[in-house]
């Protein structure tokens, strides 16, 4: 196989509709359905419908059901505790999936700078990584570099982020493109226009094809742009003083996210603290070993 790819063995869903406290979601997903697709989406919402506080605890690993995108009628969720652990029984995977991606390439950095020895294949690999990650790939500390950016963006912190840039998972850019972030881009039809957008402005806000797609591509951001150096150096700091990496102190990185700036780091920071988000920032996917097997 591709030495870039992942084996991955997963359930991909076009949308989550899970949940006992969620029955306009699931008799909407019902409507017009063949048997074959009721029965899939009924597993599905099983899948979905695991136990969050176990999660928490440690004592379970979240599962390995991904959806494509959001149910589009999320926001029809009067219940708000309902709704917030729906969004984020959703966007969990998602989260630990895209970690566990950057962590297995993580180790096999680790590994070649430990053995000292570079074969001609982890020599094409590193170069491939370091155009990946924006770095210089014939640069004398490439590793060193790599290592810097190709790490994880805590649970706590992706998840936080996804709450205020995608409104619980209702903005019309989630529903429609698939975006947990915002994240802009300028080439003309890649997005949705926002209708807020000011005279003679030219971006939009890039649309994706799965929401898994969405979440690498806000961690790529976030280990590459030059506006989030800090962020990187702060979680290095962690990596060399072998703490935990920590999503509420990175979220002081993220001045230049938002035009809100210190204010936007204390609304992350206020969501991770009402909800409790460093609960998951231990939190394991089931069978990632099983399906991360190459890089």
């Amino acid at each position: 196989m591709n030495r870039t790819g992942n084996l991955i063995a997963v359930a991909m869903i076009g949308f989550g509709v899970w949940g006992a406290g969620a029955p306009a979601l699931a008799a909407a997903a019902g409507d017009g359905r063949s048997g074959a697709h009721s029965a899939a989406l009924g597993w599905e919402r099983a899948q979905l419908n695991y136990d969050l506080d176990a999660v928490r605890r440690g004592e379970a690993a979240a599962p390995a059901v991904f959806a494509t995108a959001l149910p589009g009628d999320i926001g029809s969720i009067r219940d708000v505790r309902q709704k917030k652990r729906t969004f984020i029984r959703l966007v969990l995977p998602l989260v630990l999936e895209s970690n566990n991606r950057i962590m297995a390439k993580r180790r096999h950095l680790e590994n070649i700078a430990e053995s000292g020895w570079i074969s001609a294949d982890d020599r094409a690999w590193l170069r491939e990584l370091a155009y990946d990650y924006d770095v210089d790939p014939d640069a004398a500390n490439l590793i060193e570099r790599l290592l810097h950016r190709v790490d994880i963006i805590p649970p706590s912190l992706a998840i936080a982020q996804s709450i205020t840039e995608s409104g619980w998972g209702t903005s019309r850019f989630a529903r429609k493109g698939r975006a947990l972030y915002g994240q802009r881009t300028w080439s003309k039809g890649a997005g949705i226009v926002p209708k807020a957008r000011r005279s003679g402005q030219t971006f939009e806000v890039k649309a994706f094809r799965s929401l898994l797609e969405s979440v690498t591509n806000y961690m790529r951001n976030l280990n590459t742009h030059p506006a989030y150096r800090d962020l990187r150096n702060r979680r290095a700091k962690m990596r060399a003083a072998n703490q935990t990496i920590d999503g509420y102190q990175l979220a002081s990185g993220l001045r230049l996210y938002a035009e809100t700036g210190t204010r936007y780091v204390k609304e992350i920071r206020t969501l991770i603290r009402v909800n409790r988000l460093k609960d998951f920032d231990n939190a394991e996917i089931h069978g990632a070993g099983e399906r991360i097997t190459g890089i």
